[in-house]
């Protein structure tokens, strides 16, 4: 049966395979307003659409497996934007660009070398206090959980020991993946050496060439979007430069004053757990949070107050970061919502682990600078 014009009608001969052979004929008509016919999908449509689901599906399995070169593009690019600091800075006053970037790295790294030349016998000794006091103290925390677990429950509530050993098995396992990660090649030893020379030097040459490669990735786009894509990414890498920026100064200051505070208690391994706890400040919300874990471990060792005591020292930095350092250092840097930044963090820990959480904030600031600009500010102009 066929639909015309006029109502039904009888059967058409070889109505149905002609609408089949035919890739433009409409394989059910859908009625439009006023009672028009109107477009109808075509075996042509639904050819094109499973070919784009196919295609994006391979372009989102082609990138998880290649996002160990994702990752090391991302770093290599926020060591781009740190030379670029001061690259920029030595090819204003004359210098060319190619030997500015190469005096700023070495000059870089010949100051961390020679940082971690003058501190690393006392930084060895004290990680190797960390190393052997950990597990111990660790295991004098477990006793504690324990025995007050007890004292609400009662010999009844004690749990199983077969438990309690599967449960440890179990946190062990879940921390080592999350150390670890979903990232095959940087796991190993040597992939975490061959990652760190290609961020190096793609950092290097990104840093050089930075305006051809943003011109390279603008002619990606239309013509007429050229400049508002270019505009955007350099107020976004803008942004991101001055996020580096502030957290930077963030790490060395947290660094220096968890030091001087655990030294000034009588915590071992003072300076280990402060170069721990400003590493860990490039990961906000849970950097601080991970940092604290083996400070207090350790000051369990010492007695229960000084373990009370770190902590109180460690709120006390953060709170003092956040109300009184960051306003300062990250004046202009883009702004990221507490949640969000919470989520997103979780979020990429799950998927990639530490690595993941590393990159987060960097990454979602990036995101969301871009954002604002090709969109939302695009919106609030009227579309213009």
């Amino acid at each position: 049966m066929v639909m015309l014009a006029g109502g039904w009608h009888g059967p058409c001969p070889l109505s149905g395979c002609a609408l089949l052979m035919r890739g433009r004929q409409p394989l059910w008509q859908v009625t439009g307003r006023n009672g028009e016919p109107g477009r109808g999908v075509t075996i042509g449509f639904v050819a094109r659409a499973t070919l784009v689901v196919i295609g994006l599906w391979s372009l989102a399995h082609l990138l998880w497996l290649g996002r160990d070169l994702l990752f090391i593009t991302f770093f290599a690019a926020l060591v781009a934007l740190f030379l670029s600091i001061f690259v920029d800075r030595l090819e204003a006053v004359g210098m060319p660009r190619a030997i500015a970037a190469v005096v700023v790295l070495f000059v870089l790294l010949a100051l961390i070398g020679c940082l971690f030349l003058v501190a690393w016998p006392t930084l060895r000794d004290q990680l190797l206090v960390i190393q052997r006091k950990l597990p111990e103290a660790l295991a004098d925390l477990e006793e504690w959980v324990r025995a007050q677990y007890m004292a609400v429950t009662g010999e009844v509530g004690r749990p199983r020991p077969e438990l309690a050993a599967q449960l440890q098995d179990r946190l062990s396992r879940e921390a080592a993946n999350i150390v670890a990660g979903a990232l095959p090649l940087l796991n190993t030893a040597v992939g975490t050496i061959f990652g760190l020379f290609v961020v190096v030097f793609a950092g290097l040459y990104l840093s050089i060439e930075a305006r051809l490669y943003m011109e390279g990735l603008t002619r990606l786009f239309p013509p007429r979007a050229r400049p508002r894509i270019e505009r955007a990414l350099r107020e976004a890498g803008s942004d991101l430069r001055r996020w580096i920026l502030g957290t930077a100064i963030n790490m060395v200051v947290i660094g220096v004053a968890t030091t001087i505070g655990l030294m000034l208690m009588g915590i071992p391994a003072a300076l280990a757990l402060g170069l721990i706890a400003g590493f860990l400040e490039f990961i906000p919300i849970y950097g601080p949070i991970l940092s604290a874990v083996p400070a207090v471990a350790v000051a369990l060792l010492v007695s229960p107050s000084d373990a009370l005591w770190v902590v109180v020292l460690y709120v006390a930095i953060q709170q003092l970061e956040a109300n009184l350092l960051a306003p300062l250092v990250m004046r202009g840097a883009v702004r990221l919502p507490p949640a969000l930044t919470l989520l997103f963090g979780a979020l990429m820990a799950v998927l990639f682990g530490f690595l993941g959480l590393l990159l987060a904030v960097p990454i979602l600031a990036f995101t969301l600078a871009l954002v604002r600009r090709l969109y939302v500010e695009h919106l609030e102009n009227g579309g213009a």
